[in-house]
């Protein structure tokens, strides 16, 4: 009995020293909300608008997006991927919640999105990637035929205990710089003064500053996408005839609803347009624009084309890497649309658009002062 409890304590050994080591960085998981209840850090952001919610290793984007659309019922949404996050209430002069980040594949999740809405808005802005058109890339998206509802995602509590571990063995972070953003929760809020914005719209926080620090510095990273045909930019020659009709399904059950969509683009760094262009193994970029415009105007709804960048009047150091614009990119698109005499316009301050264009030279040079305005 004696042998066995001795072999017992010395098998316990490990788990004890992992429990003993794990406390304190199950302390700076809930301090950090990576390990709070998601709902409460969501009451607690609508209750004050200068936190940002900017999670590390518990991300719940899509949960986030349909809640807050929910809570806030606004009159206009954004709806598309990360590309068009940088859209912001303070540019528009009615209602606003931006849902980018909340879908991610093709346009069936986009319709599944819209039907977990418990309300219906006026205007959609809906983002259009152009690697949504493309057959090579759709193939790794899966597909939603029936209603499916967007949940928590449930983590494992002790896998992001490990991971927080990790990433500080890994000097990610340190007890520094947990503690730089108390404001915000989750480690990129904590440590990077990144995350959402109350209003949906993402700030990019530090990365503002530390270009060179970025995966993506000098479009290194795109330039190798678009030299290996990888990761969003896989070649094509046409448009996707499946994706055509998973659009005509979102736009027929908008109509059917009494929504108004506005069909976007989201513009590419110049530089990496022109280098798609270049290589001669993107044709079907020249196809989604005449398919767009023809399919939207059929349900009377309009599209807007800004793929290349360089339309808008704004270089690559505008962008945040080759396929994200920053917040004065975005605040250009609604300048041009406004000029275009868009059908939105009512919804859009044209003062509030262009203090955004003027405030600074280049949307990659902004302050943290814009934080909490």
């Amino acid at each position: 009995m004696k042998r066995f409890l001795c072999r017992f304590f010395v098998f316990l050994i490990p788990f004890i020293c992992f429990g003993f080591i794990a406390v304190p960085f199950f302390f700076i998981g809930i301090q950090t909300g990576e390990l709070q209840n998601f709902d409460k850090l969501m009451e607690k952001q609508r209750d004050d608008h200068s936190i940002f919610i900017g999670m590390g290793y518990n991300e719940q984007t899509g949960y986030y997006k349909l809640k807050n659309a929910n809570f806030y019922q606004a009159e206009v949404i954004v709806l598309g991927t990360s590309r068009v996050m940088q859209f912001q209430a303070n540019c528009f002069s009615g209602s606003f919640y931006n849902c980018g980040g909340g879908v991610g594949e093709n346009y069936d999740e986009y319709l599944n999105f819209l039907k977990n809405l418990d309300y219906t808005p006026d205007v959609i802005l809906l983002g259009l990637d152009a690697w949504t058109f493309n057959n090579a890339w759709n193939k790794s998206c899966p597909l939603i035929d029936k209603y499916k509802p967007v949940m928590l995602i449930e983590r494992n509590k002790l896998s992001i205990i490990w991971n927080i571990m990790v990433d500080f063995v890994n000097h990610k972070w340190n007890w520094n710089s947990i503690r730089q953003y108390r404001m915000n929760y989750g480690f990129n809020g904590r440590v990077r003064d990144a995350g959402f914005r109350w209003d949906g719209s993402y700030y990019y926080g530090i990365d503002y500053q530390e270009l060179d620090l970025q995966n993506d510095f000098r479009f290194q990273d795109v330039f190798e996408r678009i030299s290996s045909g990888v990761q969003r930019f896989e070649w094509g020659d046409h448009v996707d005839t499946e994706t055509y009709g998973y659009l005509v399904e979102l736009l027929e059950y908008c109509k059917a609803n009494r929504i108004e969509v506005v069909g976007i683009a989201p513009p590419f760094a110049p530089i990496v347009y022109d280098k798609m262009i270049a290589s001669g193994k993107y044709k079907y970029l020249s196809e989604i624009s005449p398919m767009c415009n023809e399919l939207f105007a059929k349900y009377g709804y309009e599209y807007f084309d800004y793929m290349d960048g360089s339309i808008l009047e704004v270089d690559d150091t505008y962008f945040i890497d080759g396929f994200h614009g920053g917040e004065v990119v975005y605040a250009c698109i609604l300048h041009d649309m406004i000029e275009k005499d868009s059908s939105i316009n009512r919804y859009i301050d044209m003062g509030k658009v262009v203090t955004v264009i003027e405030k600074c030279d280049s949307s990659l040079l902004l302050d943290n002062s814009g934080h909490h305005n």
